[in-house]
């Protein structure tokens, strides 16, 4: 089944949800904020897929709408901004290092 993430911009706050048609009907599930568990999760999710869309295409569509791509890196979970700053995070979802791209 085909899920689409989308971004609600609600009081001032983003809030993220699953869409996607069962039986005919369109169905939107709460994920949360970006700081959310069940967001996260969501993300994590994603890169167990390895291989079933590029970082290249997530890069591209996921920074057009403001979300960081998230990807599995030497066995740890990597959140990419579009500013070029990397989360590297542990098992635990806890932020072990922050690696900040001083490219131009």
């Amino acid at each position: 089944m085909k899920k689409t993430l989308t971004k609600k911009y609600i009081k001032g706050q983003d809030y993220y949800y699953l869409a996607f048609r069962r039986g005919g009907k369109l169905i939107s599930e709460y994920l949360g904020s970006i700081t959310s568990i069940k967001y996260k999760k969501y993300l994590f999710s994603l890169t167990l897929n390895g291989g079933s869309f590029g970082v290249e295409k997530a890069r591209r569509k996921n920074f057009a709408s403001g979300v960081p791509v998230c990807y599995v890196e030497d066995g740890f979970l990597v959140y990419e901004y579009r500013n070029g700053v990397k989360e590297i995070l542990n098992s635990k979802r806890k932020v072990l290092k922050v690696v900040v791209s001083h490219g131009g």
